[in-house]
């Protein structure tokens, strides 16, 4: 009689075997994006060999240029690659100390569906090419490090969230949506003028000496600067520069501070932000 029941039961309880490992499956990819934080996987987007970003602060052995092995270069600040701002920039493709990005690295219809199986394939880390580095290579990312950076790309805030871009204009037009000059103008007051001064010039931007006498106006006349700028405003930049110091801004603020700055940095007549 019991054999007999096992019988008729069976493919049921097989089916109910199945829809539970099924379900234990999915939970072990919804796992590694829930245990991430989205705004440290901002700083491993950045660069993950640094500190902050929980890395060792040194460059994997075998690695000549750091962008070789950094998010932000070959998907941009934007996560759009070759249709963002980022890769639209001044200067752009004529830097041979990093990729160019390719067609692929455009993720806008891949986010929130990304899980952390993108580090375990890809190139070597003495090889500069246009392909993803292996990540699980030695010096590569932790555990922890790929959850955050796969939270970031998923669930954490890109400046495509309040802006349209058109990057056939140069440089790329940023047209941020239900944006407040007034609030941003306060909002910079608040949070960003006891480093970068009432006018922008108090905090040298730039890698060359020199390069944005005006601050942060000459910066922001870049193409792609204000992808960077979004990401840097709400995921924070150095020890100094972090979201904590900011105020811990969302993302309609930290838009409204950039169409502020962008109404100065429009103009060409203007060498400050307090003019």
């Amino acid at each position: 009689m019991i054999k007999s029941n096992f019988k008729k039961f069976a493919p049921i309880l097989i089916s109910l075997f199945l829809l539970v490992v099924l379900a234990g499956c999915e939970s072990l990819g919804a796992r590694s994006d829930k245990a991430g934080d989205p705004y440290r996987g901002g700083w491993v987007w950045n660069n993950y060999t640094k500190e902050l970003a929980g890395g060792s602060g040194e460059l994997p052995e075998g690695v000549e240029h750091n962008d070789y092995v950094r998010c932000k270069a070959c998907h941009g600040w934007d996560a759009k690659g070759p249709n963002g701002g980022y890769v639209k920039r001044s200067g752009f493709p004529d830097k041979t100390s990093r990729p160019k990005p390719t067609e692929g690295t455009d993720l806008t219809n891949k986010l929130g569906n990304i899980t952390a199986n993108f580090a375990k394939r890809g190139r070597d880390w003495s090889t500069e090419n246009n392909e993803m580095p292996n990540y699980s290579h030695k010096g590569g990312l932790t555990r922890q490090q790929q959850a955050d950076v796969v939270a970031f790309m998923n669930r954490g805030p890109k400046i495509g969230d309040v802006a349209t871009l058109d990057i056939t204009q140069k440089p790329v037009k940023y047209t941020f949506i239900n944006a407040d000059i007034d609030n941003g103008q306060a909002l910079y007051t608040k949070s960003c003028k006891s480093c970068h001064a009432a006018d922008g010039k108090n905090v040298t931007i730039g890698h060359e000496p020199g390069e944005n006498p005006n601050g942060l106006i000459d910066f922001f006349r870049k193409d792609g600067k204000y992808s960077e700028g979004f990401h840097k405003i709400m995921y924070g930049e150095d020890k100094k520069m972090t979201r904590e110091a900011a105020g811990n801004l969302n993302t309609e603020q930290a838009r409204d501070i950039l169409t502020f700055i962008q109404s100065k940095a429009d103009d060409p007549g203007k060498t400050g932000l307090d003019q």
